[in-house]
């Protein structure tokens, strides 16, 4: 598995970093056309909410990844002999969630694509295309939160074994 843990955190690596200079080069655009040349661009605000659903989406399992994600932590601190059946429950529910999160957006872009719906502004682009993401990310996430739940496990079985 860490083969294939190491080649996904590339490929998110690389999308994050893509969508970011990519939402920062299309701004740039769009403020030159705006402010010099008088002209504003249509898709340039489309394409930014789209971006910042990329970095959003596969953001949360980079997050997940690095151990960096958001978490309430108070019921730890006052009972820390709790903290590795707490934080397993936590993986449980997050998992939980994401995978409910994956299938339903699955199922919005398959909708999406099956109607054939297109964006406002670039007419040309099927709405399923940009949005196919939020499945790829949740799913990444899923993939993530397993990880760490096996990590932990593992933690557990080592910390059992020493004397």
């Amino acid at each position: 598995m860490g083969t294939i843990s190491r080649r996904l955190a590339a490929g998110e690596h690389f999308v994050l970093v893509l969508a970011v200079w990519i939402s920062i080069l299309i701004s740039v655009i769009g403020v030159f056309f705006r402010y010099v040349l008088g002209h504003s661009l249509s898709w340039v605000e489309e394409m930014a909410g789209y971006l910042l659903l990329y970095i959003v989406t596969v953001g949360i399992a980079t997050a997940v990844r690095n151990g960096s994600h958001l978490r309430v932590d108070i019921l730890i601190q006052f009972l820390p002999k709790t903290q590795k059946s707490l934080n397993l429950i936590t993986i449980v529910f997050a998992t939980i969630m994401m995978v409910f999160l994956t299938v339903l957006s699955l199922q919005f872009v398959v909708s999406l694509l099956e109607e054939d719906q297109r964006t406002t502004s670039l007419y040309w682009l099927p709405l399923g295309v940009p949005l196919i993401i939020m499945p790829i990310g949740y799913g990444l996430t899923v993939f993530r939160l397993m990880e760490e739940f096996l990590r932990l496990l593992k933690k557990d079985e080592l910390t059992d074994q020493t004397p």
